[in-house]
């Protein structure tokens, strides 16, 4: 037996926390032989069903209440349309309004002006040609004047002239009383009055015909009458004419609004016809047609054919999803098939007794399926064969490599008559099962021992794998069975040695793969030979099972919870010959 230390030994006062295993798993019992596999390193697999949509799990779109789109559509663009058709109308009408009493104003103040002018022109004129008479005191004339006026012009109802003593000395109306006196002060002004009954415009004008007594004073009366009824006659015109384009505009409004109307209604079809098309569509996509498929939409505007083009597009990336599920549900049977292969040519998880030699050991995968394996058989009555294994890579195919690999190991054992098999016998024809299954492809490190139980001797082979680790409980030292190699599978010619070494009564051997000493914590800082080494001796005097189960318990600690990246295998060997 080699006893040559490791880098470093645990401490010497043996202070490691020890904690109780607790793993889980998932058990499989075939054949009468019972397997446990995976731990909470990783959750359980699950099966993928797909199934496809019942019809009654649709939804009623029959019993969606509210207006359909072209039906929206051509309800709030009519209002629109009348909204804006009833403002520019009415905007329309107050601006022709406006117009029509502008114009109405400006004639108004033009004859009235008008009427002014004439009005002030023949006052002056009267008043100078009055002034003779007057100084004459010829006062037929002056009447005579007064009603020729009135005759001449039919807008002038009256003619008074008054002297400087405001005696009215002439007068249009035949009844009027020559001499009468007036307040009348000599100035000249116009104001409104009435005179019968009727507007008119009072003109006055005075009258200088060099009298001590002052100035005369001449009265003309203008009718307001005729200004009145042309103003009457531009009203009319302009309630008639307001009339006229309101009624023009009404009828063109109301044609506009029909022609967008239509237009509208076409447009909302076009636009709403592609979409009841693409929801039909959806529904019996929805309803498990996987093959509906919208046509190409022209005339409904980008945004629909978009649409209809994304929706082609999303169909057929639910056809593909929907092979990956099947395909990924495929595999997970297939994984799920080769876990259980896998679970059923493994030992279980109980301990393994032969004479003084007991074997426990356990497999920890990262994945679904793992990489690693690890057997143990009674090669004759006095004799135990152990191996342990570790797959290159992870996944199915890896899987499939490493129960082919413990058949091979099995397979390996009835060759020759079992006085003739050793370790390097085991790891060679290992080799050659690798070489020609692997094709290179998948390598494989592994580490084979064969133990005697009577003699305590041990004969072991490795080709790439950590050497296993041996605790003396008599004197308390750490020691390994290095055994060099090639990984099997590399090459059919790689040549393998075997390596003899004496076991004491209460050695332990530990067998381990790389994905114990590998594992990180959240530094990632590896836990390694040394804390492997200290976990073994802190729990060496754990039964084989207690301190396979230890050691899991303690790389998971280190682990912090972390998912575990490779698969974990310890097998524990406790040799414990009876005393002489």
């Amino acid at each position: 037996m080699s006893n040559a230390p490791l880098p470093s030994q645990p401490p010497p006062d043996g202070s490691f926390e020890h904690q109780e295993p607790t793993l889980t798993g998932t058990a499989t019992r075939a054949a009468g032989n019972t397997s446990t596999r995976l731990s909470p390193f990783h959750p359980e697999m699950t099966g993928t069903i797909v199934a496809p949509l019942e019809a009654g799990e649709l939804p009623d779109v029959a019993a969606i209440r509210g207006m359909r789109l072209d039906q929206l559509l051509f309800v709030t663009t009519g209002v629109l349309l009348a909204v804006v058709v009833g403002l520019l109308a009415s905007v329309a009408w107050v601006s022709a309004r406006a117009q029509f009493e502008e114009t109405s104003t400006r004639f108004n103040e033009h004859v009235r002006n008008q009427a002014i002018e004439l009005g002030q022109t023949l006052s002056h004129t009267l008043s100078l040609t009055s002034a003779t008479s007057l100084r004459d005191n010829n006062y037929a004339f002056l009447s005579e004047v007064a009603r020729s006026i009135i005759s001449d012009n039919p807008n002038i109802l009256r003619v008074q002239i008054y002297d400087a003593d405001s005696q009215l000395a002439a007068d249009s109306a035949e009844d009027a009383k020559l001499g009468t006196t007036t307040e009348r002060k000599p100035e000249r002004r116009w104001v409104t009055a009435l005179y019968q009954g009727k507007p008119i415009i009072e003109y006055q004008e005075p009258i200088d015909y060099g009298s001590q007594s002052g100035k005369g004073v001449v009265l003309i009366s203008y009718s307001l009458e005729g200004l009145q009824k042309q103003l009457h006659e531009l009203e009319a015109a302009k309630r008639e004419s307001l009339r006229r384009n309101a009624t023009t505009m009404a009828g063109l409004g109301l044609g506009f609004l029909l022609l967008a109307g239509v237009l509208v209604a076409i447009q909302s079809r076009r636009i709403t016809r592609p979409l009841g098309v693409l929801t039909g569509k959806v529904m019996q996509l929805a309803a498990g047609d996987l093959s509906a498929r919208t046509e190409e939409v022209r005339g409904a505007g980008r945004e629909v054919t978009t649409l209809g083009v994304v929706f082609n597009h999303m169909a057929e990336r639910i056809n593909v999803l929907l092979e990956d599920v099947r395909a990924k549900a495929q595999l997970e049977r297939d994984v799920s098939l080769a876990r259980t292969v896998q679970e059923t040519l493994l030992p279980g998880r109980e301990g393994f007794q032969a004479g003084p030699l007991r074997i426990a050991g356990l497999v920890v995968t990262a994945d679904a399926c793992g990489g690693d394996w690890w057997m143990r058989a009674s090669l004759d009555e006095r004799r135990v064969v152990v191996g342990i294994g570790d797959v290159t890579g992870h996944g199915l195919a890896t899987a499939l490599v490493a129960t082919s690999a413990t058949s091979g190991f099995t397979a390996a054992m009835t060759m020759r008559p079992p006085e003739e098999i050793n370790a390097q016998l085991l790891i060679s024809s290992l080799n050659l099962t690798m070489a020609h299954m692997g094709r290179g492809e998948h390598q494989m490190s592994s580490a084979l021992a064969v133990l005697d139980t009577q003699t305590g001797v041990i004969d072991y082979a490795s080709g790439g794998h950590p050497s296993p680790i041996v605790f003396s409980r008599q004197s308390r030292q750490v020691a390994s069975l290095p055994a060099r190699g090639a990984l099997l599978g590399a090459s059919a010619s790689s040549q393998y040695a075997s390596r003899q070494a004496q076991l004491r009564p209460g050695d332990l051997i530990v067998w381990y793969t790389d994905g114990l000493t590998e594992s990180r914590d959240a530094s990632q800082k590896q836990y390694g030979t040394q804390r492997l080494a200290a976990a073994i001796q802190a729990n060496a005097h754990l039964s084989a099972e207690a301190l396979r189960d230890a050691i899991l318990a303690d790389a998971r600690a280190f682990s912090a919870g972390l998912p575990a990246q490779d698969d974990i295998t310890v097998v524990v060997a406790e040799f414990s010959p009876a005393s002489p």
